[in-house]
């Protein structure tokens, strides 16, 4: 039997410096490090965004499905956009909606292997489920959040950009710290109006970056999308910290013959 030390750490910032605004947050060095960890681990990161991306695109498709049957009435709103019918735009909607909640987890998942890659850990795909366990607290932050940003865009439009960007680190905050729905989204937004320009600078670049993806017939998006979750990962350290446990262990391994070995990962 090998005799283990654990020691835990917290990398990068806390939820007090996070509320206090008390640290350096440089669009530049986030971008650079973003762009840095997505080179790194294309291969091993890409699988997972295409499973999140088949799967958000498939719940959207049944979803819609459900509500129109047929779907060929799609092309002809695009072939004939004079004759909008308004129950195929509230399908629309609906469909959104459903897509946004239903693939919460497993976007929480890709969330947290951004964040592990911030960190400086490596991923696997079957990653991919490590957001399930937090399943339902996910999806009620994602419904808050999307009924946020419904309401403030019914008042002015860049008040939902702007709800967004405020609770755009609570599903971390869930997954990472453990909290509740609601305490994360209130941390998220108060840490959030502390950087607010530094972030608005950020995460427009990030839309920038979407729309020149997107124009490239969408080839660009396959650097574009872990990007973006490598640039929250980021910001997420920066902010409130993310908390890593280092174990020892002495004596004889199954894998090597060294004395000592050590490994880190997330607590």
């Amino acid at each position: 039997m090998n005799n283990g030390i654990e020691k835990e750490f917290n990398l990068g910032g806390s939820v007090e410096r996070a509320l206090s605004g008390n640290y350096e947050l440089k669009a530049s060095a986030v971008l650079k490090e973003a762009w840095g960890h997505t080179i790194k681990h294309f291969l091993s990161f890409s699988p997972s965004i295409i499973l999140l991306v088949v799967a958000q695109v498939v719940i959207f498709y049944v979803a819609l499905k459900l509500q129109i049957g047929d779907l060929s009435v799609v092309v002809e709103l695009f072939t004939n956009p004079e004759s909008i019918d308004p129950n195929i735009v509230q399908a629309f909607f609906v469909a959104n909606f459903s897509y946004e909640v239903v693939s919460a987890p497993l976007v929480a998942s890709v969330n947290l292997m951004a964040m592990s890659h911030a960190a400086g850990l490596s991923t696997k795909t079957h990653f991919i489920t490590k957001g399930l366990q937090f399943t339902i607290p996910v999806i009620i932050a994602t419904i808050v959040i999307l009924v946020m940003q419904m309401i403030a865009g019914m008042i002015l439009p860049f008040l939902s950009m702007y709800a967004s960007l405020a609770f755009s680190n609570a599903i971390l905050l869930i997954c990472e710290k453990q909290i509740s729905p609601i305490q994360s989204l209130l941390l998220s937004l108060r840490a959030v109006n502390k950087k607010i320009f530094v972030l608005i600078g950020i995460y427009l670049t990030i839309v920038l970056l979407f729309f020149a993806g997107a124009a490239f017939y969408g080839l660009g998006l396959i650097l574009v999308i872990p990007f973006y979750f490598h640039v929250k990962g980021i910001i997420y350290r920066e902010m409130f910290g993310i908390r890593l446990k280092i174990v020892t262990t002495n004596g004889p391994s199954d894998e090597d013959d060294n004395d000592n070995n050590s490994q880190v990962f997330n607590a």
